[in-house]
């Protein structure tokens, strides 16, 4: 089972990354873009509402982004990036 270790959020993105952490230890770096974030809870498309649908969110957003470290499915710099296409 993943944990979030550590939140923040990326500019060149445009997505809150977060370090998640299993049992033994194993880390992967995640994140949701702020347009699948914000559009999938139907609120404004703003960095703080990013943060807060995550804030308000987080168990969802980590279940998403466990099923892409399954799939193996992270972008060019080894991030497991949930856009609009896994909301």
């Amino acid at each position: 089972m993943w944990s979030v270790d550590g939140v923040w959020w990326d500019y060149q993105k445009e997505a809150i990354i977060f370090r998640l952490i299993d049992e033994d230890g194993d880390e992967v770096i995640c994140g949701v873009t702020q347009v699948a974030i914000n559009d999938h809870f139907r609120t404004a498309d703003t960095e703080q509402d990013a943060k807060d649908n995550f804030d308000e969110n987080m168990d969802f957003i980590v279940s998403i982004a466990a099923n892409l470290v399954d799939e193996e499915e992270c972008d060019e710099d080894g991030v497991y990036l949930i856009t609009s296409e896994h909301m």
